[in-house]
C-alpha cells in the first residue's frame, strides 16, 4: 500500500533555519575576529614597529628603578668621553678605592647588575655604566658606534674615574669589551670576571643573522636559552612580561645597527694569550645564544683563568644566578672576609644557589 511522504512540521523548519543562520553568524564572527584581531596581533610580534606604549612603559619603569637604586645607595651621574656623556651607578662616588666596574650586554643597561651591585656595595666600590645607544641613560653625540668605539668609550670612562686600574666584570658584550681592554689596554684592568662573554669567532654569522632578523617566533624558541632559571622561565605572568621586554630590547634599531658594524677584526680569538690578568669565567650551561664551544676555548687559551659551569642557567647569569656569581666573585676578589649586608642575607633566604663545577682545560661540549 503506497505511503504518503512525511509532513515536515512548520516549527521544525523554523528551528532548522534558525540553527543554520546561527551557525553562519558564529562562523562570520570568528572569521572577522581572525582577520581583524588575531592575525594582526601575530603580525605585530614580527613587526619592526614595536608599540609606542610598550616603549613608554619600559622608559617609565627604568626611570622609576633608577630612583629606587638611588634610595638604596647607588648614586647616578654622567662622565664625559669623546663619544658623549656616559651614565653610571656608583656605590661610593667620593671614594678613591679601586672600583669594581660591571658592564652589561647588548641592548641592556647597568640596571641588569642591580642585584649584584646591591649585594657587593658594602664590600667594594661598585660602578655600573650604561653603554651608549642602548636602553640606559648615557647621551651619545653620534648616531652609531662600532665595537672599537664602544671599547674606547669604556676605556675613557675608566680613566675618568681617576682610580687607576679596575676590577672588571662583563656580561656577554660587556665581557667581550673587557677582554679587548685587558689585551689592548692592560693598564686599565687589574682582573676580569666574565659572565658568558661574547667575542669569539664561533658561528658569528649565525648569531648576527639571529639578532638582525629576529622575529617573535624565533625569539620564543631562543628565550629559554637566554634566561632559563625560575622565575624568568616558569612563573606564568612574570615570564610572559619578561619575555616581551627582552624581545623589545633585542629588537631595537640600536642593536641591529650595532650588529651590522661588527668586523672580523673585532673578535678576540688571537688576543686571548695577551690577557695576563687573573680571570674568573662563569658560564651558564644552558646558554643557546653563544656557541657551546666558547667555554672550552676560553678555558683552554686564557693563561690565568678559573672557569666554572653554572647548571640550570642560561645566558644572563647576573639575574639568573646572583648568589653563584656573588659567592664566586667575593672569593676571586678576596672579599669573603668582609661582612654581608642585609640585602645579601635576604637574597640568600629567597633565592636558589645552583650547582656549579669546573670547566676542565680539555673540556669537550
Amino acid at each position: 500500500m503506497p505511503t504518503s511522504p512525511p509532513v515536515r512540521s512548520p516549527l521544525r523548519n523554523t528551528e532548522d533555519t534558525a540553527g543554520t543562520l546561527g551557525s553562519r553568524v558564529v562562523r562570520f564572527v570568528r572569521l572577522q575576529y581572525a582577520r581583524g584581531v588575531r592575525r594582526p596581533a601575530r603580525r605585530l610580534h614580527d613587526s619592526d614597529a614595536i608599540a609606542l606604549s610598550e616603549r613608554k612603559t619600559d622608559e617609565a619603569a627604568s626611570r622609576a628603578f633608577r630612583i629606587f637604586l638611588k634610595s638604596a645607595g647607588l648614586s647616578s651621574y654622567r662622565l664625559p668621553t669623546r663619544f658623549g656623556l656616559m651614565h653610571c651607578y656608583d656605590s661610593a662616588p667620593d671614594s678613591n678605592e679601586r672600583p669594581l666596574v660591571m658592564l652589561h650586554g647588548i641592548g641592556s643597561s647597568g640596571q641588569c647588575f642591580a642585584w649584584l651591585a646591591l649585594m657587593l656595595k658594602d664590600k667594594r666600590r661598585v660602578v655600573c655604566p650604561d653603554l651608549f645607544h642602548f636602553c640606559g641613560f648615557s647621551e651619545a653625540n653620534n648616531p652609531v658606534m662600532t665595537h672599537t668605539e664602544h671599547t674606547e668609550s669604556v676605556r675613557e670612562f675608566i680613566e675618568a674615574l681617576g682610580c687607576g686600574p679596575v676590577d672588571f666584570c662583563g656580561l656577554s658584550l660587556g665581557g667581550w669589551i673587557g677582554l679587548r681592554l685587558a689585551a689592548d689596554h692592560p693598564h686599565v684592568v687589574s682582573s676580569l670576571t666574565l659572565l658568558n662573554p661574547a667575542g669569539l669567532r664561533l658561528r658569528p654569522y649565525a648569531l648576527r643573522d639571529t639578532l638582525v632578523h629576529l622575529t617573535w617566533k624565533k625569539f620564543e624558541v631562543l628565550y629559554p636559552g637566554l634566561m632559563r632559571a625560575f622565575p624568568y622561565t616558569g612563573a606564568p605572568l612574570l615570564s610572559a612580561v619578561l619575555r616581551r621586554s627582552v624581545f623589545r630590547l633585542l629588537k631595537d634599531d640600536a642593536v641591529r645597527d650595532f650588529i651590522k658594524t661588527i668586523h672580523s677584526d673585532d673578535f678576540v680569538d688571537e688576543k686571548l694569550t695577551r690577557v695576563q690578568v687573573p680571570v674568573l669565567l662563569l658560564w651558564g650551561h644552558e646558554d643557546r645564544l653563544l656557541s657551546d664551544e666558547a667555554p672550552r676555548e676560553l678555558a683552554s687559551r686564557l693563561p690565568n683563568v678559573e672557569a666554572w659551569f653554572i647548571e640550570r642557567c642560561a645566558h644572563i647569569l647576573c639575574l639568573e644566578a646572583p648568589l653563584n656569581v656573588y659567592d664566586s666573585m667575593t672569593k676571586f676578589l678576596r672579599l669573603d672576609a668582609r661582612p654581608e649586608n642585609l640585602f645579601t642575607a635576604t637574597l640568600r633566604r629567597t633565592s636558589v644557589r645552583f650547582p656549579q663545577h669546573l670547566i676542565p682545560k680539555d673540556f669537550a661540549p
